[in-house]
C-alpha cells in the first residue's frame, strides 16, 4: 500500500483537507534519476563558514562541483541549497559557539530538498576537545531533526586527520551534495587518509571495467542495487536462488549483466560463486551481499530451525563466500565488500531476535573485515536500511507501516533506491576512506524494518 498522505497530500483539493485535519505533507524527495552527474551544484546556492582545512573545499567545489554562488551569507528572503560547514578547528566548548552562529543564521533560509554538511576531526588530544568534538555529532543529528521536515539532509564527515586530502574528502561531498543522498540523514562519514584514492577519480561511470556480484537481486534492494551499479558502468552478476531465475535473468537482461543460479543457504554456494567468477571474468572487483530472510518469532515461541536458517543465510553465508573469495583472492585488489544489516541490528526489533542477531553481527564483520584486508586495499563497509517501501513493509499492519513511516526525520520512508544510491557510492573508487563503517539509510529514524 502506498503512502496515501505522501501520494495525495500535493494535490489541491486533498492538500487542503489535509491542512484542515492538521496532518503534516511531507515534502517529495528529489531522488537521482539515472546515472551519476558532473556539476552537482551548477545553480545552487551555497553557505559556507570560513577557516580550517575550508580553503581547499572551497577551491575545488567551484572546478569540480560547479559551485557558481559559492558565497558567506544569504538575503533574509533567500534560501540556500547547501550549508557547508568546517568544524575542523574547533577545540573547546567555547569555540562551539561558532556553530549556534553559523546555523542560527542560516537554518531557517533552506530550501526545499536542501543539503547540509559539517566537516570535523576524529576527537583525540585533551579532554575538552575530544568533548568539543563529540558534541558535533549530537548537535548534527538534532538539525536533522529541525529541518528534515523541508527534505533537508545534515550529516556530519569526520576526518580521521587534517592530513586527509581533497581527493578523500570531495568524492564524499559529491555524494552527499547530490540527489543519490536523498534519504540519508544524520550520519557519519568517517574517512580514514589511509585509504588509496585515486589522484583522478571519475564522478561519470565510475565504474567502468567492474565486474559486481549481486546476492538477492532478483527483486528488491537487489535489484535496484544492479540496476544502479550497471548505470555507472559495472558489469553486474545478478545471483538469486534456482527459483526465482526467470526473475533473475530478466533483470540481468535488462541490464547486459549476467545471471547466477545459487542457493545462499546451502554450503557449495560459495564454491558455485567462486568457481564462476574465476572462470568467466577472472576475479571480480565489487561483491554486494544482499541476500537475506526473516522468519519472526519471539524467542519464547522461535523453533531452533528458524533460528538456524535465518543464523545461516543472513551472516554465515557472507562470510563463507568472502572467507573462499578472499582466501582464492578472487576479489581483486582495491576491491569492495558492501553487506546489507539493518536498523534492527543497532536497535533491536520484536520478534526478531534471530533476525537482529545477524544484522548486529554483520556491523562486527565488516569492522574486523576492513582491518584484515588493509593490506589489500579492499574495504569492506555495510548498509543498514530503515523503513523502506518494499514487498517486506508492504505486509506489516496498517498502524505499524504508518508509524514507520512518519518517525523519521523526512516524515516519510525510504525507497530501495536510496539503499542502492548508498551502496554504489561505497562500491566506488572515490570511497576508499570510508572502511569497516556501517551508515544507515533511513531518513533518520531508529526503526528497525
Amino acid at each position: 500500500m502506498a503512502d496515501f498522505i505522501l501520494e495525495y497530500g500535493h494535490k489541491p483539493g486533498w492538500k487542503s483537507i489535509f491542512n484542515l485535519l492538521g496532518i503534516t505533507v511531507p515534502p517529495r524527495l528529489k531522488r537521482l534519476k539515472g546515472s551519476w552527474k558532473k556539476q552537482i551544484l551548477a545553480g545552487k546556492k551555497v553557505v559556507t563558514s570560513t577557516g580550517g582545512i575550508n580553503s581547499f573545499v572551497i577551491r575545488n567545489i567551484y572546478d569540480e562541483l560547479g559551485g557558481h554562488a559559492l558565497i558567506n551569507s544569504l538575503p533574509a528572503e533567500d534560501r540556500a541549497d547547501v550549508l557547508l560547514f568546517d568544524a575542523t578547528g574547533i577545540e573547546s566548548v567555547a569555540q562551539l559557539k561558532l556553530l549556534y552562529g553559523f546555523f542560527h543564521a542560516n537554518a531557517g533560509k533552506l530550501a526545499n530538498n536542501s543539503r547540509v554538511v559539517i566537516i570535523s576531526l576524529n576527537p583525540t588530544g585533551s579532554a575538552e576537545h575530544v568533548s568539543a568534538q563529540q558534541a558535533i555529532e549530537g548537535f548534527s543529528r538534532s538539525v536533522a531533526k529541525e529541518v528534515g521536515r523541508k527534505g533537508a539532509t545534515v550529516n556530519l564527515v569526520r576526518l580521521e586527520n587534517k592530513n586527509a586530502t581533497e581527493q578523500q574528502l570531495l568524492p564524499v561531498l559529491n555524494f552527499l551534495f547530490s540527489e543519490a543522498s536523498a534519504f540519508v540523514t544524520a550520519q557519519v562519514f568517517r574517512i580514514n587518509s589511509t585509504g588509496n584514492v585515486p589522484q583522478i577519480i571519475p564522478l561519470e561511470n565510475s565504474l567502468t571495467g567492474k565486474i559486481a556480484l549481486v546476492t538477492g537481486a532478483a527483486r528488491g534492494i537487489g535489484e535496484a542495487t544492479a540496476r544502479k551499479l550497471a548505470a555507472e558502468g559495472a558489469t553486474v552478476i545478478v545471483l538469486d536462488r534456482p527459483e526465482d531465475s526467470e526473475a533473475g535473468k530478466k533483470v540481468a537482461d535488462s541490464i547486459n549483466g549476467k545471471f547466477l543460479a545459487a542457493d545462499m543457504s546451502k554450503e557449495e554456494s560459495a564454491t558455485i560463486i567462486n568457481d564462476y567468477l574465476k572462470k568467466e571474468f577472472n576475479g571480480v572487483d565489487i561483491v554486494i551481499h544482499n541476500a537475506g530472510i526473516t522468519r519472526d518469532k519471539t524467542i519464547a515461541k522461535m523453533d531452533e530451525k528458524y533460528w538456524d536458517m535465518v543464523l545461516n543465510v543472513n551472516l554465515q553465508a557472507l562470510i563463507r563466500t568472502n572467507n573462499l573469495l578472499l582466501k582464492s583472492g578472487t576479489i581483486r585488489n582495491n576491491g569492495r565488500i558492501v553487506c546489507l544489516s539493518s536498523i534492527s541490528g543497532f536497535s533491536g526489533n520484536f520478534g526478531q531476535t534471530n533476525y537482529s542477531a545477524t544484522k548486529a553481527g554483520i556491523i562486527g564483520y565488516v569492522k574486523a573485515l576492513a582491518e584484515e584486508q588493509a593490506a589489500n586495499n579492499i574495504t569492506s563497509n555495510a548498509v543498514a536500511p530503515g523503513f523502506i517501501e518494499t514487498k517486506m513493509t508492504a505486509k506489516m499492519p496498517l498502524f505499524t507501516k504508518m508509524g514507520g513511516r512518519r518517525l523519521s526525520n523526512l516524515n516519510q520512508g525510504g525507497l530501495a533506491e536510496d539503499v542502492a544510491d548508498m551502496i554504489t557510492f561505497l562500491s566506488s573508487p572515490g570511497a576508499a576512506g570510508i572502511n569497516g563503517q556501517t551508515l544507515r539509510v533511513c531518513g533518520g529514524s531508529y526503526i528497525g524494518a
